[in-house]
């Protein structure tokens, strides 16, 4: 009975760490959606620089996000045997770090806004409603960043529920400003692409504010602190803590740079091809949205048990999530292929763009079980124990060394459509998670941070 039990507690951390980031990143992905629907009824070219555009953000929020994942394996560690102290100076060190990399990608986005643009697409008319979209929006960066660190730091203490609604209400709230300002409803003006990003910049600023009345008015929430105890850091703690996160702010940093220079090479196709990539994205990160709850769910729960010491329960809970992994992405890229039509005609593109576009599509449901497999080892499974120099070389190495390379060859020299391209850069990723896999396969990822003793 008491195993029964254990297995029951076990599954609902599972569920209340999954549930809740999937709805998240689903939240995100629908307002992606009605994002690229209402710019994309301006004109093909207001798409492609929204897209552009917000190659930025993009880069900036994989950084975090790594940056974070390597401090989230110390407080989900942390978490585990209860070091609220410990907990709240990790928290610090994030904080600090998310709102300087704000300010940086803001001058940076203000100052080469134009230049930004003109490297991913040459055409005028994209460089000039890019450089638009990106000066408005790029103000809201250090709010934004500072929001997704108590968001995602809320996973790793397990305590999602408020977060998620808070989401959940920024998300209607940029819906809503999206119709009343790109296209001047209720008296409003119509500002068109800078519509666009002034309901996301205006959304993420109203998150932060509620969050941080939250955070002051809560009793229990765990990540509730003084700035005396978030600031209470030693060189030493830093040091350790910098020294774990920096391989995979490096790594994740790095693969949004990867999806910029995709993008990039996509662009050599023709204006339609880039818009038709805005919208693969949205759709892939809608059925990816899962793959992201798993892979938190697998991050916090074997981090939890690696900071018991709990060494065996923590390499059974990584194959258990490799096989749900398995499971589900077989599903979605069924259940992907089967509605793709459907969002072709979603859409109404012209003929040329329908026809990238389901192509595109098709490839992406095909090979949806490499990519997810992939990121549950390197995100859920490896970066839990602290492995992350491992996963970086394997990131980089793959990423730069042989998945660029081809799309570049395949675009250039084979004149491949954008399908084909795509598939060119999916196999990298095949490929990728063979490397992931042999990495788990020697258990040097099993690493306990919190100098717990093995009790299994």
């Amino acid at each position: 009975m008491k195993i029964m039990d254990n297995r029951i507690d076990y599954f609902k951390k599972i569920i209340a760490v999954l549930v809740p980031v999937t709805l998240q990143n689903l939240m995100g992905c629908a307002m992606g959606i009605v994002d690229t629907a209402m710019v994309g009824k301006l004109s093909v070219e207001a798409l492609a620089a929204s897209g552009a555009a917000s190659m930025v953000a993009i880069v900036l929020f994989n950084l975090m996000y790594g940056f974070m994942s390597g401090t989230g394996a110390y407080i989900s560690q942390y978490w585990g045997v209860k070091d609220m102290k410990n907990i709240k100076k990790t928290l610090g060190i994030v904080y600090i770090v998310s709102i300087a990399m704000g300010l940086l990608f803001t001058v940076a986005a203000e100052l080469f806004a134009e230049k930004i643009i003109w490297c991913i697409d040459r055409n005028p008319m994209v460089i000039e409603l890019g450089a638009q979209y990106m000066r408005v929006i790029a103000p809201s960066y250090a709010f934004a960043m500072l929001n997704y660190a108590i968001v995602f730091n809320s996973r790793c203490v397990q305590h999602m529920r408020t977060c998620t609604i808070l989401d959940i209400s920024a998300v209607v709230l940029n819906a809503v400003l999206d119709y009343v300002l790109i296209f001047g409803k209720f008296g409003a003006p119509a500002m068109a692409v800078k519509g666009a990003a002034l309901a996301t910049a205006i959304s993420r600023v109203y998150e932060l504010i509620v969050l941080l009345i939250y955070l002051k008015c809560s009793k229990n929430f765990p990540l509730k602190a003084k700035v005396s105890e978030l600031l209470d850091l030693s060189a030493d703690f830093c040091i350790r803590v910098i020294k774990t996160s920096i391989p995979n702010a490096v790594t994740d940093a790095l693969w949004g740079v990867t999806l910029t220079v995709y993008l990039i090479a996509y662009g050599l196709i023709g204006t339609e091809a880039l818009a038709a990539v805005q919208v693969v994205n949205i759709v892939c990160e809608w059925f990816q949205s899962i793959f992201y709850g798993v892979g938190s769910a697998a991050s916090v729960i074997i981090g939890e048990q690696l900071g018991q010491g709990k060494i065996k329960r923590a390499e059974k809970s990584s194959v258990e999530f490799m096989f749900i992994g398995v499971v589900l992405s077989l599903s979605m890229g069924i259940l992907m292929y089967i509605i793709n039509p459907y969002i072709v005609g979603f859409y109404k593109f012209d003929e040329v763009t329908n026809a990238i576009l389901r192509a595109s599509l098709n490839v992406t449901a095909a090979t949806i079980f490499f990519r997810m497999i992939t990121f549950i080892i390197m995100c859920g499974i490896l970066r839990a124990g602290g492995d992350t120099k491992s996963a970086m070389i394997i990131d980089i190495a793959h990423n730069w060394l042989i998945t660029i390379p081809a799309m570049f060859v395949a675009i250039l020299v084979f004149k491949c459509s954008l399908a084909q391209a795509m598939l060119v850069c999916y196999t990298g990723e095949f490929i990728k998670g063979i490397s992931c896999y042999l990495r788990y396969r020697t258990g040097k990822w099993k690493n306990v941070l919190t100098g717990a003793e093995i009790n299994d």
